[in-house]
């Protein structure tokens, strides 16, 4: 009986020492200000992108709020300064051309904001070299992508690496192939040269944190970094697939903050996670040091290669959803049933394909119409990349 007892109070003992007391601040505003974010990249060989914004202030569930009229400029530690950041509404950053940022001096971003100046810590540009190949390989349930690097300087190197991405796609079925068709109320004559909604293109950025240290290899090496999948039933692997990696490499500072933010980010319910809080920075208010400000710019140097994927290349396969659109069976083409068509076509649903005569019959086919126009594809647009390797339209 005394032993249970002293095996109790141990155990009391300790998971009280182990708790931490949590006061509760006065006010929500005490602890949980909203605080400015200031996070981007000063880079050499492309554009420098820079993104503002507000942490929601605790106890709202509002996502943080860009800024817009804050004033930005690259500053060097010689004296030298950029043109303003101009603001881009479309994507809510700012960016600066940058193209040939001279590599002779360090750089630091400068920010106004509410009259209060913010500036990042003084870098050098980190300089990446090439990426060596971007490369694919194909799994029973789609592919993967992969970037290989090496350095010829002995050690460390801590790389990061953004991409982008862009593909063309068609419909699953060219209607003007099939005849007669009823589409959006209009009657469209098959078998013409041109069909303004077959091909159409699509295209993402990178939203991951991507970054890879060579600290525990024998040499500066990166052999194929996996960067994501895709799955063998992905439109962006139906027809032509590019993907642009760009690459540059980081200071052992900006490493360690992002890779703590990745940390924070992929694992954000795990019991020994990073508040966001504890992520500690390079960006500081320097007219006002109270002031508190989140973020990290980093300066770098740009590397980039690009590839394209072909899926007739590929040796697996998907097939195309069941485009047939099955309505009930009737013994006899009627009245009623032809109602039903037509409801779907005047919905927008679907088209149907028509006889000689142009004249709904039981010869007629019903379809779902995104099989046949590829602009009602999530994200499509008929504007062909510069750089793509056909003449589509």
């Amino acid at each position: 009986m005394y032993k249970k007892i002293t095996i109790l109070i141990i155990l009391m003992t300790l998971t009280v020492s182990c708790i931490e007391e949590f006061k509760v601040p006065n006010t929500v505003s005490e602890k949980y200000e909203s605080e400015l974010v200031i996070q981007g990249r000063i880079l050499s060989g492309e554009k420098s992108t820079f993104y503002l914004s507000m942490t929601s202030a605790f106890g709202s569930n509002g996502a943080n709020a860009p800024i817009k009229d804050a004033t930005i400029t690259i500053i060097g530690q010689n004296g030298y300064e950029t043109e303003i950041a101009e603001y881009d509404r479309m994507f809510n950053h700012y960016t600066i051309n940058t193209i040939n940022l001279p590599q002779n001096t360090l750089y630091a971003v400068k920010v106004v904001y509410k009259e209060e100046v913010y500036q990042s810590d003084f870098q050098e540009l980190q300089t990446s070299p090439e990426i060596d190949e971007i490369t694919y390989k194909e799994k029973n349930d789609g592919i993967s992508i992969h970037v290989s690097t090496h350095d010829k300087e002995d050690g460390r190197r801590a790389y990061m690496w953004t991409y982008e991405e862009d593909w063309e796609f068609h419909s699953d079925i060219d209607m003007f192939k099939m005849g007669l068709i009823l589409y959006n109320s209009n009657i469209y004559q098959g078998s013409i040269a041109y069909n303004p909604y077959y091909y159409c293109w699509g295209h993402n950025d990178s939203n991951n944190i991507h970054i890879y240290s060579t600290e525990k290899l024998k040499e500066n090496r990166v052999q194929e970094y996996k960067l994501f999948d895709i799955p063998i039933d992905d439109i962006r692997i139906s027809y032509i697939y590019s993907i642009l990696v760009k690459q540059w490499s980081l200071s052992d500072e900006a490493y360690n903050y992002f890779r703590i933010q990745k940390l924070y980010t992929e694992e954000s319910s795990g019991l020994f996670t990073p508040m966001p809080t504890e992520i500690q920075g390079n960006m500081k208010c320097i007219s006002n040091p109270e002031i508190k400000v989140r973020g990290y710019v980093l300066a770098a140097t740009v590397t980039s290669k690009r590839i394209f994927i072909y899926e007739k290349d590929l040796t697996i396969t998907s097939e195309y959803e069941n485009c047939h659109i099955s309505l009930p069976v009737t013994n006899s083409y009627n009245d009623t049933w032809r109602k039903w068509w037509l409801e779907y076509v005047d919905a927008g649903i679907a088209i149907v394909t028509l006889p000689p005569t142009g004249v709904l019959n039981e010869e007629s086919t019903l379809y779902h119409k995104e099989c046949f126009d590829c602009r009602l594809v999530k994200g499509s647009t008929k504007k062909r990349p510069d750089f793509w390797p056909n003449n589509h339209e």
